[in-house]
């Protein structure tokens, strides 16, 4: 397999192969949107450095359908006798997907955890201290690694100012903001962008089995990320009703009916993140209804209906201050802000907006 098999950001993942072939740096750090894909692509390298078969971007393993990868972690413990005889890859490919090579280290918040901690990363300090057993380097994964703790930042930044030597070190992030200022400055930073609509409706196609017309609407509202899309599918469909509603009567809300959406729809971060970025979606949805007289594509009629409905209510102006507040919020989220707040600005805003103030 070679990166052409991955959807998105095949420049941005062209360049860094050619620079680790060339000069690598100690440690990377990928960042960008949830779901774009950076964790498969840090694999894919991890592939790429240890593959026994074919080294370099033409690695054997099919990362993105390999049949004996599992959950990372899982696999531990295991021989990787038996998956091999399901699979064509070489016998590093297959151990790096069951996460058993000895010169490969995932670790991941679990799930039933906010954060990755400190013990995770001392293991994976203790494990990256040794030399390479079978490949040219050891090379590492840290997923969420936004969600690193103060501790856990801190007892990784050692390392990263002084690495073991044959030590590549990725850092998948999807908020380069919640890392420490020492942790970046010492890491090389790879950002990623959303996928393109028609990308990811070409892998609900092709993965996922739907149809074109269904593929193009959900991916309308994914916002560049493949996992969205997928849970779109999947029928974990996002608050755009809901939030749809809200706005139609936000011109009579109060500051108790702003309170309750603030907290419904916007308690926590990520929630809050993804929410301000569908009302984004939605409105500009919207305003080509008003400018162009286009029918909205949603994943519901209902959902399409509600926004020709709003586009004859609301004038352009509107509209398009909204998107651009509820951007703006987003953007503040994404920097710490505190999410609640940032509801409660908004909706009042918008409260205020559809009362012509």
């Amino acid at each position: 397999m070679s990166f052409a098999a991955l959807a998105g950001n095949r420049e941005l993942v062209a360049g860094l192969a050619r620079e680790l072939e060339r000069r690598p740096s100690h440690a990377y750090l990928l960042a960008g949107p949830h779901g774009v894909g950076k964790a498969l692509i840090a694999q894919g390298f991890a592939h790429s450095i240890l593959c026994e078969r074919a080294p370099g971007p033409g690695f054997c393993c099919t990362v993105v359908s390999c049949p004996v990868r599992e959950p990372q972690g899982a696999g531990r413990g295991r021989s990787a006798a038996t998956p091999a005889l399901r699979c064509a890859c070489c016998e590093a490919c297959v151990q790096i997907a069951t996460g058993v090579h000895p010169d490969y280290a995932y670790i991941a918040r679990a799930a039933n955890r906010s954060d990755v901690l400190i013990e995770q990363v001392r293991g994976l300090i203790d494990h990256l201290g040794v030399r390479p057993a079978r490949g040219p380097r050891r090379v590492a994964i840290i997923d969420d690694a936004e969600t690193l703790n103060l501790p856990a930042q801190n007892a990784l930044l050692k390392t990263l100012e002084e690495p073991p030597g044959a030590t590549l070190i990725f850092l998948v992030s999807d908020s380069e903001r919640a890392l420490l200022d020492t942790i970046r400055s010492r890491t090389r930073p790879i950002r990623f962008a959303p996928l393109e609509t028609a990308e990811v409706a070409a892998i609900l196609v092709a993965r996922g089995g739907l149809d074109a017309d269904r593929a193009n609407a959900i991916s309308r509202l994914a916002r560049g990320s493949v996992s969205r899309a997928f849970e779109l599918a999947e029928g974990e469909s996002p608050p755009a009703e809901d939030l749809l509603a809200a706005l139609s009567r936000a011109r009579a809300l109060g500051f108790d009916g702003v309170q309750a959406l603030a907290q419904e729809f916007f308690g926590g971060r990520e929630q809050a993140a993804d929410n301000f970025e569908l009302i984004a979606r939605l409105l500009a949805e919207v305003l080509s209804c008003k400018l162009l007289g286009t029918v909205p594509e949603a994943s519901a009629p209902t959902t399409a209906k509600m926004m020709a409905q709003l586009a004859l209510q609301l004038e352009v102006s509107t509209i398009a201050g909204l998107a651009a507040r509820a951007l703006a919020a987003r953007a503040a989220i994404e920097a710490m802000a505190n999410s609640r707040l940032q509801a409660e600005q908004w909706w009042m805003a918008a409260s205020a907006a559809l009362r012509g103030e």
